[in-house]
C-alpha cells in the first residue's frame, strides 16, 4: 500500500504490515478470478481486505489518539483498531505522531486468544520489547528512507538494463 493522506494525516506502512497487505491483496486477486461475484464479496479474505482498508482510511485517520484505540502500559504509545468492521479476533496496530500528523500502520494481528503465547497482543508486545519496531519517529522514517533508496536503486538498475537491451537491439539492427 502506498503512502497517502487521509483526514489531514499522512498514512505510512511499516514493512511487516506491507507484506501482510500484499499477501492478502494477492489472495483476493486470485479469488476474483476463481469465484462468482456473489461468493467473492462474501469470502472472508475479501471482507478482511475491505475492513482493513476502511479501518485505515475512515476510522484510524479520523482521530488516531481516540480513547477506543488506546493500549495500556507498556504499549501506551501505540494504538490498535479492533471491531469497527474488522473480523472478530483481528487487531490492526499503529503508531500516531500527532506533532507531525503521521500515522504508521505497523502490523495486522491475529488471532486474539487471551492467555495464549501466540495471542496477537503478546506477539506485538514481544515485537516492541525486542526492538523489532523502531521506538521513535526518526528511526521509523529512517527505515522508509532506506526502503525508498533501495527502491530507487532497483529502478535505476532496471533503467540501466533497459538502456543496455535497447542499445544491443539498435546495434544488431545497424
Amino acid at each position: 500500500m502506498n503512502p497517502f493522506d487521509a483526514n489531514g494525516w499522512t498514512m505510512l506502512f511499516y514493512t511487516d504490515f506491507q507484506l501482510q497487505w500484499e499477501d492478502l491483496t494477492a489472495k483476493v486477486v486470485k479469488l476474483k478470478s476463481k469465484l462468482d461475484p456473489q461468493d467473492f464479496v462474501t469470502h472472508p479474505d475479501v471482507k478482511l481486505l475491505k475492513a482493513v482498508d476502511s479501518g485505515i482510511r475512515d476510522k484510524i485517520s479520523l482521530d488516531p489518539n481516540a480513547r477506543h484505540f488506546s493500549l495500556r502500559k507498556p504499549l501506551q504509545q501505540y494504538g490498535r483498531l479492533k471491531k469497527m468492521g474488522l473480523p472478530q479476533r483481528y487487531r490492526l496496530f499503529f503508531r500516531a505522531f500527532a506533532e507531525r500528523r503521521v500515522i504508521i500502520i505497523l502490523w495486522l494481528g491475529f488471532p486474539r486468544k487471551e492467555g495464549d503465547r501466540r495471542d496477537c497482543y503478546q506477539v506485538f508486545s514481544r515485537m516492541v520489547a525486542n526492538g523489532k519496531l523502531p521506538d521513535s519517529y526518526e528511526s521509523l522514517v529512517a527505515q522508509f528512507e532506506l526502503e525508498d533508496e533501495l527502491t530507487a536503486e532497483d529502478e535505476l538498475e532496471d533503467d540501466i538494463n533497459e538502456i543496455e537491451r535497447f542499445t544491443a537491439l539498435s546495434e544488431d539492427e545497424v
